[in-house]
């Protein structure tokens, strides 16, 4: 129990803490080096661990240490009883943020296969080391969620279907990106550089969520198909076109 509640602060600590930093360190990609790429593999995404569910505005921040150990203990309860009914009914939405990114850029005349890779299972959650990445694709995008779930921000008082993701686009090198961007559907981060795109439907409480987890679930896909979208506008190449005669 005391892990779960610790894991669940740090969400809270970080969260809260996205006011004070800076800008987050995006690279946006050289049009010149797109137009160099014909082929992409999209890095197969574990499912998460924990689906999220953290409301800001939980009246136990308001009591110091021994309320933020009530909102943790709280959020962690129902991240447990979220999970297991997403997963019971088989939900995924890290693999279908995945085949959303490659239908994309499939459309954008890229040549895209999906591949394993080996992530490592660390602290509640998964890390990848680029340098172990095989690939004879030009390219490999690395989509790395932060969050998947319901966030409830401050003073708003919904519950709003959320994803956060950095993501990567390497050169067959691996040690230089190419592109970072930063992705958020439903809450976004108060970091300066996350492009974000507004939740189109919210959830009033916890038990709105479980009413229909099928339903909750979908708005989840939704926000998948929302990072997809944004991650192909900002990797859109100029295609070069045969001269008039």
């Amino acid at each position: 129990m005391f892990k779960r509640i610790g894991s669940a602060v740090v969400l809270v600590a970080t969260l809260l803490l996205g006011a004070c930093v800076g800008p987050v360190p995006k690279i946006d990609a050289p049009l010149e080096r797109l137009v160099e790429i014909k082929s992409i593999a999209v890095v197969k995404v574990p499912e998460p661990k924990t689906y999220t569910v953290f409301n800001m505005g939980h009246p136990g921040m308001a009591f110091g240490l021994i309320g933020g150990l009530v909102a943790a203990a709280d959020q962690s309860s129902k991240q447990d009883t979220l999970s297991a009914a997403y997963k019971a009914q088989g939900t995924a939405i890290n693999t279908l943020l995945v085949k959303q990114l490659a239908t994309r850029l499939e459309a954008q005349g890229y040549a895209v296969t999906e591949q394993d890779a080996p992530w490592v299972e660390a602290n509640g959650g998964y890390t990848l080391a680029f340098d172990k990445l095989e690939s004879p694709a030009d390219a490999i995008l690395v989509v790395s969620p932060t969050i998947v779930g319901f966030v409830s921000p401050p003073r708003v008082g919904v519950y709003l279907p959320t994803i956060t993701s950095v993501v990567v686009l390497l050169g067959k090198d691996k040690t230089k990106p190419i592109y970072r961007g930063y992705h958020s559907a439903g809450w976004k981060p108060l970091a300066e550089g996350w492009r974000n795109t507004e939740a189109k439907t919210t959830f009033p409480d916890f038990a709105a969520l479980m009413a229909d987890t099928k339903a909750s679930a979908s708005r989840l896909e939704k926000s998948a198909s929302d990072i997809a979208d944004s991650v192909a506008q900002d990797l859109k190449r100029v295609q070069k076109t045969a001269a008039a005669p």
